[in-house]
Order: structure tokens, then sequence, then C-alpha cells
């Protein structure tokens, strides 16, 4: 009740979201049934523009068993103002192709890292970045390959000027077809590579400018959500851009503030940028319990419940993979219950659900670095063993991008690039063996994001040295894990004891070492970012927030663990062995949070 009078179109659009209704037009009010006649009107024009069909003369037209058919999908679709807009389209019935189990279906989409690289690289060199959604998008594609035979909607038909019943041939990846998305890339991608652009060996759905070897604009896309970055004042960039826009019809396209993918994004007054989803979370609904069934907290869930415990933790996982990893180690730990789950799961699920939409205002930050400031790669990387209900381990990676003064001891402002909780996939046998795990994986996470930016920033990456690439990149992994950080550091590591099978999978690491300069680092476990995205209830990644995304990789020779710090009176991120000048500014970032500059609080 309370949802439905803060926002009562919001509520009835998240109600039929949720029960996935498709508008009836029999049901509609003749001012809904005139809008929608309006909406298939402008969806059979595109048809008509893009040339999807052919059609045939009699001799030429296939048997039945060789037609698919065709279908209206009318729903309301909500607009990124709240305003609803009748939305009619038209698709064939792909399930009827003959050669279905034949066609192509794996398509790229973009990374969120992609995005990341993307924006902290147009706040690093204070480019601009533009979003534009391509109307129609598969029906802009290349001429579909192969012969494929359907029979179109009535409106289409007579738009057509051809008689009711009568086959035509398909020429475009329509909408419906499983490989349309794939086609629409290969269209794509092939014409983004003849004005010159080169695609990403990282990301295929990134492409990158570099005349005479030298970056100048990048674009990157979800399907048909586009992402275009580069100097407004370089013309050779912007008349490439206009050939884009002359080329496919676009909505108009977005600076400054936009939304792409469901991510609003803010570009600031100093170039950085602000991510956030504030209109997201509060559309999803808490779970609806009876006061009796409430009060029953060790009751098993029935199959509704199940499913609704799916669907909210499902949206609450998205919101944290994309701007909101706080809640990312919770939510992970949540959906292993499911299967087993009790009414106490449905009732945390709603106290997080809560907890999401009370801070639906968070925003990630992405920092604009001077050009001039060396940057790296950082990774931290945590395990928490055996706290899932099956007995399994998790595991919380965090990899931001830094200057190199990072690892020197001073506190700096870090930009997050990745981040996972997820559930270590072998069975840990001791603390020891999950840490190992998530440093092996954190350093995989690492490679490919070094290769990725390395890859961006070199002017001809070789792909047969990917080594070389990477390596043009600075790495650090973080680790608490006293055993792994000593097992790194000894020249030689030797398989042996009752964690044979750990050493192996170090052995990874410690190639990563040797092979591409990756350095190790150790810190106590409050210092440690990547613990937050183990546990649900810690503060590594709120005390980050607070200090405007910044943090310090503790130096301490002695080792010491949290417990014992504090009992000895030394803040969180304070350095063992600073000066009392260096204790003054990191007491004013733990306990004032006042300046979000650097305070040159350095080892």
């Amino acid at each position: 009740m309370q949802a439905a009078l803060e926002d009562l179109t919001g509520f009835f659009v998240g109600a039929l979201k949720r029960r996935a209704v498709e508008v009836n037009e029999r049901k509609l009010s003749a001012a809904d049934y005139q809008a929608f006649q309006e909406a298939k009107h402008s969806e059979v024009k595109n048809f008509i523009a893009a040339k999807a069909f052919e059609a045939l003369p009699p001799g030429m037209r296939p048997t039945a068993d060789q037609v698919i058919g065709m279908r209206w999908i009318l729903t309301w679709k909500m607009k990124d103002d709240g305003e609803l807009k009748p939305k009619a389209r038209a698709i064939l019935k792909g399930f009827q192709d003959p050669q279905y189990e034949h066609r192509a279906t794996t398509t790229p989409v973009m990374t969120k890292q992609t995005r990341q690289f993307l924006l902290h690289e147009t706040a690093r060199r204070r480019w601009k970045v533009r979003k534009g959604d391509v109307t129609g998008a598969f029906l802009q594609g290349r001429e579909y390959p192969g012969e494929l035979f359907c029979l179109p909607c009535p409106e289409i038909l007579r738009a057509m000027n051809l008689a009711e019943n009568e086959i035509v041939k398909v020429k475009r990846g329509c909408y419906g077809l499983v490989d349309a998305p794939l086609e629409w890339y290969r269209s794509i991608s092939s014409y983004l590579q003849e004005l010159g652009l080169v695609k990403s060996w990282a990301d295929p759905c990134c492409w990158f400018w570099k005349p005479k070897g030298s970056l100048r604009g990048m674009v990157a896309g979800d399907v048909d959500d586009f992402l275009f970055s580069g100097d407004p004042k370089d013309q050779e960039w912007q008349i490439l851009c206009h050939k884009i826009q002359d080329r496919y019809k676009w909505s108009a396209w977005e600076e400054n503030s936009f939304v792409q993918c469901g991510v609003l994004i803010e570009e600031q007054k100093d170039g950085s940028f602000h991510l956030s989803q504030p209109r997201y979370i509060d559309k999803v609904s808490e779970i609806q319990l009876t006061q009796k069934r409430r009060n029953d907290f060790s009751s098993p869930t029935n199959d509704w419940e199940k499913s609704q415990l799916r669907s909210v933790l499902g949206a609450i996982s998205w919101h944290a993979q994309q701007v909101a990893p706080h809640f990312a180690a919770e939510v992970s730990l949540l959906l292993s219950d499911v299967v087993d789950s009790t009414i106490q799961t449905v009732v945390r699920t709603n106290q997080l659900l809560q907890s999401a939409k009370a801070r639906k205002d968070h925003k990630m930050i992405i920092h604009a670095f001077p050009a001039s400031t060396p940057l790296g790669l950082y990774v931290w990387a945590d395990a928490a063993g055996q706290n899932r209900r099956d007995g399994g381990s998790t595991q919380g990676i965090f990899l931001g991008l830094a200057p190199l003064t990072l690892s020197d001891g001073c506190i700096e402002k870090i930009t997050p690039i990745a981040w996972q909780s997820s559930k270590i996939d072998r069975v840990a046998r001791s603390p020891g063996a999950a840490e190992a795990k998530a440093v092996v994986t954190g350093e995989d996470l690492l490679f490919h994001a070094r290769f990725q930016y390395g890859e961006l920033l070199s002017s001809e990456p070789n792909i047969f040295d990917v080594d070389g690439v990477t390596n043009e990149i600075f790495g650090c992994i973080i680790s608490d894990s006293r055993n792994v950080y000593d097992k790194l550091n000894n020249e030689e590591l030797s398989t042996k004891g009752a964690e044979r099978r750990t050493d192996i999978e170090l052995l990874c690491a410690k190639s990563s070492q040797k092979n591409n300069q990756t350095k190790v680092r150790w810190v106590h476990s409050e210092a440690q970012l990547g613990n937050a995205l183990t546990k649900a209830n810690t503060k590594e990644l709120e005390m980050f927030y607070r200090m405007g995304h910044q943090w310090r990789i503790v130096h301490d020779p002695f080792m010491k663990s949290a417990k014992k710090r504090r009992s000895e009176g030394i803040n969180t991120l304070q350095q063992q062995g600073d000066s009392p000048k260096n204790s003054v500014a990191v007491e004013k970032k733990l306990v004032g949070f006042s300046s979000f500059g650097n305070t040159g609080a350095c080892k």
C-alpha cells in the first residue's frame, strides 16, 4: 500500500514486470488502444525502411514446413524519467526456424570492467563521453545469411502491398531469431573496423581509434547501447562520430548525465564520474509474508517463496555487481541458501532490500587522475573459510586502479575496476587453502585487467606477446594471509605437507611474480578491502567510501594482527613507524573524513 501511494505508476509497472504480463489490446481503453496502434505503425516503418523482407514470386515460395510465423509483443515501457510509453515489437517465432539448432547463438557483450576502464581513461584525458542507443538495432544489421522464410504480421503485409498470408524471404536479423544479436554484432563490428577502429583482444565489444599508434578515441557497446569517448576538440574524431551517427538510426546522443545499461553516469566538474542506480532498487518489492508466517523462522520456504527469493536476490545481486559491492557478500551468501531456505532467509532478504533502498543514492567514483601520474592495478584478495550453509567457502576480490605511490604507503584515490564475491569452486580443507584459492583467482583477474589496460595504452599491442603487454602495467596482489604471503616470498615453492593441491595452485601466482613482475603485499585483516566481499556487516568498504574512495596498503614489518594493533591503539590505516605529523594526517582521515585530498601520509 505504501509503495502504491508513493509511486502509483511505478507500482503497477513493477507488477506488470514481475508477472511478465503483455498488454491485451481488447482490454485497452480507446486512448491506450490508439497509442499502441501508433507504436505498431512506428515498428512497421522500421521494418519497411530496413527492407527486412523480400516479396517472392509464386514459383519461388517454399512449402509450409519451411515458413516461420510472426507476432506482436505489446508492453508498457518506463523511460528514464519515469514516464510510461507504449512499446510494440514485431518478432519472428524463432523457435519454428528449421535450422534453429544449427544457428550460432554466442554473442559478446561489454563487460563492467571495460565500462570502468573507458570512463577512467575519459576522466584522465579530460575527454567527453557520449551515449547513444541504436533504434531497432537488429533491423539495421547486415543482410541475413542463408535462406529463411516467414509469414509477416498483417500490418507489415499491408505496408508492403502484399496479399494476406503471403510468404516473404527474411533479409535482416529480425527480433526473435536466435542468432539476430550475433548478426547485429557482426554488422556493427565490421563497420567500425572499416572506419579504422581496432577491436580489443581483451573485450570484443570495445574498439580503439589509434591513428599512428596514438589513442584518440574509444567505442564500447552492449548490444544496442553504446559509449563514445574522445576529445571534443579533435575534429577527426568528431568526423568519425558523425559517420557512425549517419550510418545508423539512433536516439538522441546524450552526455554529462545519462543512463547506460541501467546505471546513471554523471560527469563531475573535475572530470570524474559518479555511478549510481537511484531508481532501480526502488522498483524491487519486498517478499510479502503474513504475521504468522513471519514469526515461524525455522519453517521451510514453499516454492512461491523460493521463486520470490531468487527474484529479489537476483535484483540486488545485479545492483551489487554494477555499483554497490558492499552488498555483494551478503547477497551471495543468501543466494546459496535458497534451495534449503527458511522463513528466516526471507526475513534477512527483506532486511537486505531495505538496506539497499535506504542507500539507493550511493555513488561509485571514477577518479580523474592527472595524466602525468603513473598508475597501477591492485587486487585485494581474501577468503572466509566454510562460511556457507553447505560448508563451502567464500572468496572476495576487489580490483582497483591507483597511483604507484599507493604501494609506497601513501593514502591514495582508487578507482574500482572489478569486484566479486563468490563461492570457491572446490572444498577448502583449511583457512589457508581458501586464502590461497582467493589469491589465485585474484591474480587471474589482475592479469586480465593488466593486459586490457596495457592493450588500451599500447600503440601496437602484440597479441603473440601477452606477457609483454601485461608487464607494461604495474600489478600488485594484497593478502592478509601470512601463510600465503610466506609461501609466495620463498624463492621456490615446494609442494609438501597436507596442502599439496593448494601449493600447486599457488604456483600460478608464483609464475606471475617471476614472469609478470607481480608484487605481493601483506596487510592486517581490517586493512583488507577484500574482507568486505567475503562476509556481511564488515567496515572496510564503508570506510573506503567515507574516505572518498581512498585507501592505503598498510606496511607493518612486525605483521601485527588487527586485534593486536587495536590493543596498542594503532588505527586501521596507520602505518607502523609513522612520524607524528603523518599520524595526525591519518587520524584526520580516519576520524574526521573531512578532506578527500592526498594527505601525503607515506611510509
